[in-house]
């Protein structure tokens, strides 16, 4: 019984959410008419979509970590009860599984590295968007009414 939370544990770790990534593109065909609150807003959702692929990195390498305590624990509490020497498969399997958990977690930190490059892009792009549309200029100043009017 004990062997099958062992290995259900392990199957639970690598089977965790994937990372969902949008279809982020450095640029957009709308990218030209946003207005300058628009290219704000996106600006912002980058800083989102940056910390989310961060944590998600971070969750995946926490997993494959956790992963592989989890498989020397089950490996060690095997050869200590002798089921080990009974089945000795049980071993590799546990080893086996780890190695498949750090594998997932590297695939998830590469497609998190490649969020985090995509939507720094489109920060630069969108900043040079908000300087060409004058966005920080000051309002132009009305000339004043005549005194007498």
């Amino acid at each position: 019984m004990n062997r099958f939370l062992t290995v259900g544990a392990i199957c639970a770790l690598i089977a965790g959410p994937a990372f969902a990534a949008d279809a982020l593109q450095v640029s957009y065909p709308t990218d030209a008419q946003m207005d300058c609150a628009a290219i704000a807003a996106e600006s912002g959702r980058m800083d989102q979509v940056i910390g989310e692929a961060t944590a998600q990195a971070n969750k995946a390498e926490g997993s494959a970590k956790g992963a592989g305590v989890a498989g020397t624990v089950a490996v060690e509490g095997m050869l200590r009860t002798g089921l080990l020497g009974r089945m000795p498969g049980l071993g590799q399997a546990a080893n086996q599984m780890s190695s498949m958990a750090r594998q997932r977690a590297e695939q998830v930190k590469a497609q998190a590295a490649e969020t985090i490059n995509t939507a720094n892009t489109r920060k630069a792009l969108l900043a040079g968007l908000y300087s060409g549309k004058s966005c920080d200029a000051a309002p132009p100043v009305q000339p004043a009414a005549p005194a007498g009017a």
